[in-house]
């Protein structure tokens, strides 16, 4: 639902509920990610986030909704899967590559041929459930910062990435790191919607934007002592694997680790673990309007000017929201949590859309947000749920 709309804070104006948020913005909610399971900064890793602060603040309801994973929707056939498979829930991941690898192929080929000596390997206190391994490989069609750690801090502080035009990451560097240690820990932060950082395995880490515009990245280490060199260099990608056991026991056998989970068992995996963690927790999800289309295409404009709504039904953003939309359904009923109908109640329809939303734009403008938060409120007010 975004990192940094209003809607939220209206409709905690309205209700009275607490509302962090800059928690909300930089930690528990992250725009452009989505629910692939290796997204360490999307919807699972949230979760975890999420979970990690149930002893420090009240957490009374969950609104879950993710738009973007449309991208593993197909428009005819709808999410590869089904409800039957398997919950899955993110654990940690690591780097089990010493290098990057020259292609996708490659790295396939590295993991088939030492994952039984990788698997044999890892310390058993690294041996647990959703667990993944993965082996980084470069994409020469891209650009990627690469950025080497030349000597860790000893005493630590605060550093600062300049990433393109995203706002400034700061952080803060913990004392006493290992040159391996350091490359580990900023390879796991979070540089902003749309940038991935990877764990090269050897000295270095490099940071990538989703396409090929300001996307250059320079670190200012201020006076903790860390020693880094920023180099242009290919984006790399990972070419992961999951562990699927249900415990610790069966990590050495093959047989227990895919290349592919289903958002299926994602979503499975994700309400099980807040339903386990978060027990008094009310869990819904968040159903929100979704008119991301091309104003101005012809198929879908009516000689009037009016749009034709057998025409944008047929569209293919439309069909991947129905069939995405219908997979989330399916999982809140399985769960018995409610469904928050914003984009049923909000008031927002093709006669009207012009005025909430831009062309080609999944964002709504501040009026559309106003809508959502008003029929959110309307929801909970009047029992509307399903």
């Amino acid at each position: 639902m975004g990192d940094g709309t209003p809607w939220q804070q209206q409709f905690a104006d309205q209700t009275g509920c607490i509302f962090y948020p800059k928690l909300n913005r930089r930690y528990i909610s992250y725009g452009g990610s989505d629910s692939a399971p290796a997204t360490m900064n999307g919807t699972l890793g949230r979760a975890k986030l999420l979970v990690a602060l149930k002893d420090s603040l009240p957490i009374d309801i969950i609104m879950i909704s993710n738009t973007n994973d449309m991208n593993f929707t197909d428009p005819d056939t709808g999410v590869e899967g089904s409800i039957d498979d398997e919950p899955w829930m993110q654990g940690s991941k690591r780097t089990a590559a010493k290098s990057v690898l020259d292609s996708k192929e490659a790295a396939k080929a590295y993991c088939e041929k030492n994952l039984r000596k990788i698997l044999k390997a890892t310390p058993k206190a690294q041996r647990a459930a959703g667990n993944m391994l993965v082996f980084p490989y470069a994409n020469p069609n891209r650009h990627g910062n690469r950025i080497e750690i030349i000597a860790p801090s000893k005493h630590g502080g605060e550093i600062c990435f300049h990433v393109g035009r995203s706002p400034r990451v700061n952080l803060t560097l913990p004392a006493g790191m290992s040159v391996a240690q350091t490359r580990e820990w900023l390879a796991s932060k979070f540089y902003g919607a749309g940038w991935s950082a990877v764990d090269n395995g050897d000295n270095s880490f490099t940071i990538s934007y989703y396409y090929d515009k300001n996307n250059k990245v320079w670190v200012d280490t201020k006076e903790s002592g860390l020693q880094v060199a920023v180099t242009d260099g290919p984006r790399v990608e990972e070419y992961v694997v999951f562990y699927t056991g249900k415990d610790a026991s069966g990590w050495t056998k093959s047989c227990n680790w895919t290349d592919k989970v289903s958002l299926w068992s994602c979503y499975k995996g994700l309400m099980e673990y807040l339903k386990s963690n978060l027990p008094n927790t009310e869990i819904y999800w968040f159903m929100p309007s979704y008119f991301n289309f091309d104003f101005n295409a012809p198929e879908v404009l009516r000689a009037d000017g009016s749009f034709d709504e057998e025409a944008f039904e047929k569209t293919e953003r439309n069909r991947k929201w129905m069939q995405l939309s219908a997979v989330q359904r399916a999982i809140a009923q399985r769960y018995n949590c409610r469904v928050l109908e914003v984009g049923k109640y909000c008031g927002i329809n093709l006669k009207n859309v012009r005025d909430y939303y831009l062309s080609k734009d999944p964002h709504l403008k501040k009026e559309g947000y106003a809508q959502w938060s008003k029929a959110l409120y309307e929801i909970f007010k009047a029992g509307k749920w399903e």
